[in-house]
């Protein structure tokens, strides 16, 4: 076990922001925070780009800021990232910013940067999706922070019972949790946003035509494209299409003029018998019927939380039986009776990204006490690169020789 002083290191990396913390082990509230600007620190694709301008940059202004803090040379670091992109091996590729490669194990090992004492003080780097980070931030909410969508959801949830958190904002993430023999949760990652979407009456069958032929799709188009910010501009934008009478000229061209919040334009004009309505209606009917789509596919017994921002800020059009994302959640047809065993709560904080990336810290600390952490450097890292494509080309080269016995044969014959 070790005998250092440990703090837990969080970052929460989004497309504009970084967002460091630094904690004690025995509080959920942060020691020191910064935010850095992905546009100053991380502005082209470079080995260890992360590390040099954020981690150890941060890392030193906490040692410098706070006397309160042991002495670097007698204390251990864990350290989880949650970060906008996919995760693999440990690491993820941010695909919006440079194909900036951000690796845990690289982080350990220091294989990228050897940045004096800062570096050398993290034993564990565990690299996350941003939106598993909310999956594990589900596992921190309070009665008083969650919103019944069934009645009766506190009653009928499971502690031993499967997680599903579904939650829309600029995109639609998903995630599921699972516990193991001893009630710890995990939380794995999904890319269930990007599911087709399947329109549900005639007008949404011409607002699925619209934005194939706008995304140059040929016979699918995703739930992100209609259930997210930009998918209730998506929606708007057909509807001003469709009933160009009804358009409000001054609405319009505050949507014109706008790029990245379109769709809270859209939202913040959603009166009575306006388009921006109707958009509203339109998106969060895909919303809630997405999320029972979840329920039913996982049966979250556990509990399914619809989190994102869109929640909190729009939550008139989610709860209640008649609200357009409840009708369109229940709308399941003959398993309909399945959702009666999923408790299913709306949340209405905004911060769960941040208490996950904490809270997973917390399960990585408690793995490394028992010597079982997976993300601690070499001794248990995962594939590399180099040797994964090593094995996998002996493995198609076997196909190849079996494929070419099989001919010869076939010919023989």
């Amino acid at each position: 076990m070790p005998s250092l002083t440990p703090y837990l290191l969080t970052a929460d990396v989004g497309g504009t922001n970084s967002r460091m913390g630094l904690y004690s082990i025995d509080s959920t509230e942060p020691l020191v925070v910064k935010y850095y600007r992905n546009e100053d620190c991380l502005t082209q694709k470079e080995d260890g780009i992360f590390e040099k301008n954020v981690i150890v940059p941060f890392l030193q202004h906490c040692w410098d800021s706070n006397s309160d803090l042991k002495p670097l040379d007698g204390v251990d670091i864990i350290a989880c990232l949650a970060i906008a992109g996919p995760v693999r091996d440990n690491a993820v590729w941010m695909s919006n910013l440079h194909n900036i490669v951000i690796d845990g194990n690289a982080i350990v090992n220091q294989t990228h940067v050897k940045n004096g004492p800062y570096m050398e003080r993290i034993r564990v780097c565990k690299v996350i999706n941003d939106f598993v980070a909310q999956g594990y931030g589900c596992l921190t909410l309070t009665p008083t922070e969650m919103v019944e969508l069934n009645p009766g959801s506190f009653d009928k949830m499971d502690s031993q019972g499967p997680k599903v958190c579904v939650g829309a904002g600029t995109g639609l993430g998903q995630c599921f949790l699972t516990p193991d023999s001893q009630g710890r949760y995990t939380c794995f990652a999904s890319e269930g946003g990007h599911v087709e979407w399947a329109p549900r009456n005639a007008l949404e069958i011409e607002l699925w035509n619209y934005l194939r032929n706008k995304f140059s799709y040929r016979s699918r188009l995703s739930v992100e494209r209609v259930v997210s910010g930009p998918g209730l501009a998506n929606v708007y934008e057909f509807l001003a299409f469709k009933f160009p009478d009804r358009i409000d000229p001054k609405v319009h061209a505050e949507f014109e003029k706008e790029t990245d919040l379109k769709g809270k334009v859209v939202a913040v004009n959603a009166t009575k018998g306006s388009l921006c309505l109707q958009a509203m209606e339109i998106m969060m009917g895909a919303y809630g019927s997405e999320a029972g789509s979840a329920a039913i596919k996982f049966i979250p017994t556990g509990g399914l939380f619809v989190t994102g921002g869109l929640t909190p800020k729009n939550i008139k059009f989610i709860e209640g039986q008649d609200s357009p994302f409840m009708k369109a959640y229940n709308d399941k047809g003959r398993v309909n009776p399945i959702l009666g065993y999923v408790p299913a709560f709306a949340v209405l904080t905004e911060d769960l990204g941040v208490r996950g990336a904490h809270k997973c810290a917390v399960l990585e600390y408690e793995s490394y006490l028992k010597g079982e952490s997976p993300s601690r450097g070499k001794s248990n890292s995962t594939w590399k690169s180099g040797e994964l494509g090593h094995w996998i080309q002996i493995g198609l080269a076997a196909i190849a020789g079996v494929s070419l016995t099989l001919l010869a044969q076939r010919k023989r014959r």
